[in-house]
């Protein structure tokens, strides 16, 4: 029983987020579940389930895998650390430690490496929201990375079901497939918008081919034939 309160709480992590949803939780919640560990330790006075090395949880086809994971039944907070590896659909994620709070938010910090529906997002530390359409904060900066290009700044926040990001200070694109490239103070994306686009603010620039131009305040649209048209 221990055991499966232990995943259970650790699963919450990597639930309705980027390894699920709430509704997929549910789901795997019948699904065989499995816990291995060095050393399993609970304290029934505070609620702390703690497991210490090679620890390897496993329900279905979804994974997390650390050197320690610990679980606090009262507070439903939940930590894996140590060469932290989770999978589970089309995410998976690697850090160096994991924190979450129920089903609403977690954090990954220390080389962060997320790979989840076509894109992947590097950086120090990485905040997921997934009942905010799937809202992330890289406080301290990082880099999205898709089969489109880059996009990189000292802060990133994005809507990753919406496919709009949000780039402040040092904000930089690159997109090889369109021979674009640009930057500002600050950049917003429209993945998603009928003509896709980005705006650029304060020192704005984008060059392409041959072609530069400079503006306070920037729109350019991505053209299907990978032409950039500025206003």
């Amino acid at each position: 029983m221990t055991k499966k309160k232990l995943y259970r709480g650790l699963l919450v992590l990597l639930a309705a987020g980027a390894i699920g949803t709430a509704a997929g939780a549910a789901e795997q919640g019948t699904q065989p579940t499995s816990v291995t560990a060095d050393s399993l330790t609970y304290d029934t006075r505070t609620g702390l389930i703690t497991a210490e090395t090679n620890v390897r949880m496993e329900q279905g086809p979804s994974r997390v895998e650390g050197a320690r994971a610990t679980y606090n039944t009262h507070t439903e907070e939940g930590t894996v650390e140590g060469g932290v590896r989770a999978v589970r659909d089309d995410m998976n994620l690697s850090c160096d430690r994991l924190f979450g709070i129920g089903q609403e938010h977690w954090q990954a910090t220390g080389s962060v490496h997320m790979v989840k529906a076509g894109r992947t997002f590097t950086g120090a530390q990485l905040d997921y929201y997934p009942s905010q359409n799937d809202y992330i904060l890289a406080d301290s900066g990082g880099t999205i990375t898709s089969a489109d290009g880059t996009l990189s700044a000292d802060r990133l926040e994005g809507w990753m079901k919406e496919n709009r990001f949000v780039g402040t200070g040092n904000a930089h694109i690159v997109s090889p497939p369109r021979d674009l490239e640009g930057g500002g103070d600050r950049m917003e994306y429209f993945g998603s918008a009928e003509r896709p686009y980005v705006v650029l603010d304060g020192s704005a620039w984008v060059f392409q081919g041959n072609n530069m131009a400079r503006s306070n305040h920037m729109t350019v649209y991505l053209a299907d034939d990978g032409t950039a048209v500025s206003e």
